[in-house]
């Protein structure tokens, strides 16, 4: 078993990465840079390969573990050996990996500083737009005249993406930090409040004709049966909140933002600097990873239950 955790083709492929940077490079000079210290690159290797044996533990998830760090690792192999190497590909829109990954150290303030901005609207959005659908698809999903009127209305407006009217919001609200908090909660607010709608219409009829025998009052039904019964539900749908959100944030920071992670990266793009651009969509990549563990997380200690 510990032979089939070290000698597998992610591995190895790992190990072709760390050989090509005994080969000589061919990489054009960039603005003078050339081609950078390759310590930034290798300690994501590193890191990357830690991961991986930590995560190669689990059987459940092994060969899917296998997959995607061979899938990564053949990225990073290619790339290292097309531009880094042989020079093979245009420097100027496609860097080197050395010099992408060097970005987050040279740039690390103003990284950090892009990620709390997008995160303090990310969290606020988020929660605000998550707790209001949940109460209020709740309370519509108890009373059938509501439901039938409102979820059609709900069906229709849910349909339009966010990302349509990002832009006119952003130029109407009096300030982005507004704008950006705005278009977030709407974003997933109309999905979550219709899937809340249909989550208490189908709650099974055994689970409330037990408590209104009890003469538990319809508050008690609806907060503390109903919504801790779709509590799974509503937690398996944050991953996929998350993503919308934070997409959602990241085209209104291109738009009219003075600060943020979607700032970072139009900055970037607006001085052609490609090299920083690669740099700032890898990182959003990473904290939407990173945010979407700690969603698992939060999952296997707070519910116990799946249906």
């Amino acid at each position: 078993m510990t032979a089939k955790k070290i000698l597998n083709l992610p591995n190895l492929l790992y190990v072709f990465i760390w050989l090509c940077f005994l080969l000589p490079s061919r990489y054009a000079a960039e603005m003078k840079i050339g081609l950078r210290d390759w310590y930034a690159f290798g300690g994501v290797l590193v890191l990357l390969e830690i991961i991986y044996l930590i995560k190669i533990n689990n059987k459940a998830k092994m060969q899917a573990t296998k997959d995607i760090t061979g899938f990564v690792y053949a990225v990073f192999l290619v790339w290292e050996l097309l531009v880094s190497r042989l020079n093979l590909l245009p420097y100027v829109f496609i860097p080197a990996p050395e010099n992408v990954f060097y970005v987050f150290l040279d740039d690390a303030k103003v990284m950090l500083e892009g990620f709390a901005s997008s995160m303090y609207l990310l969290v606020i959005g988020l929660l605000s737009a998550i707790v209001s659908a949940v109460i209020l698809g709740t309370l519509v999903g108890w009373v059938p005249r509501l439901r039938n009127a409102i979820y059609p209305i709900t069906k229709a407006i849910s349909t339009v993406p966010a990302l349509i009217y990002t832009p006119y919001v952003v130029l109407l609200m009096p300030t982005f930090k507004a704008a950006s908090l705005f278009v977030i909660f709407l974003s997933i607010f109309w999905g979550t409040f219709m899937g809340m709608i249909n989550n208490t219409a189908f709650v099974e009829n055994r689970i409330i004709n037990s408590a209104k025998v009890l003469n538990v009052s319809t508050f008690t039904i609806l907060f503390k049966i109903i919504i801790p019964f779709n509590m799974p539900r509503i937690i398996n749908g944050l991953p996929i909140h998350l993503s919308t959100a934070l997409m959602t944030l990241t085209a209104a920071e291109m738009i009219g933002a003075d600060s943020g992670m979607g700032f970072y990266v139009r900055v970037s793009l607006n001085y052609a600097n490609y090299t920083k651009a690669i740099a700032g969509i890898i990182f959003i990549g990473i904290v939407v990873t990173g945010l979407n563990e700690v969603v698992n997380l939060l999952k296997n200690r707070f519910v116990n239950w799946e249906y």
